[in-house]
């Protein structure tokens, strides 16, 4: 499965344990919010014993994987594995973002150098005012290079929210 500049690997474990419907929809809902045995077996319709033999091939595929925080519940959760093969473009979408925020930084202290007069071109004419770079115009620069990353981040959300329904789909086929 390709998530752009990244490749997510699934070894035979992986393929085994998403060939089932049932762990499949595990995935889905451990996706929300981490779930006990029995909130799972309550919202799956299915019994305790048959849920806990889809956690645990889920499980020896490092998908998902078992919190006992000395508790009464043992939680399970999605594994970093399993948040990679849901979420494939969230890595992407996250580099997109952060460079949208460096580049509005970029461009407010642009803004604030450029209005204090920190930026001036020294001249040899002493008679003449200095005159200050066109900073006004790279911050500009900058903050529509910062809305082009936050608009490719939001096209990346949608292509991966499309990609994921797609791949959970050829699932289901085979």
């Amino acid at each position: 499965m390709d998530s752009g500049a990244s490749k997510i690997t699934l070894d035979q474990e992986s393929f085994k344990a998403l060939a089932s419907d049932v762990r499949v929809e595990i995935l889905k809902r451990l996706d929300a919010r981490r779930e006990t045995v029995t909130d799972l077996s309550n919202l799956m319709t299915l019994s305790k014993p048959t849920l806990l033999e889809h956690l645990e091939k889920l499980q020896k595929a490092g998908l998902v994987k078992r919190i006992d925080e000395g508790r009464k519940w043992i939680y399970y959760e999605l594994s970093q594995k399993g948040r990679r093969i849901l979420h494939p473009e969230r890595v992407a979408i996250t580099l997109a973002l952060a460079s949208a925020i460096a580049l509005v930084a970029i461009g407010i202290v642009s803004l604030l150098v450029s209005s204090a007069g920190l930026l001036s071109a020294p001249r040899f004419d002493s008679a003449a005012p200095a005159q200050t770079a066109p900073a006004d115009s790279l911050s500009l620069v900058w903050f529509a290079l910062a809305g082009v990353l936050a608009l490719v981040a939001g096209i990346l959300h949608t292509v991966g929210g499309r990609r994921r329904a797609r791949f959970f789909e050829t699932l289901a086929v085979e």
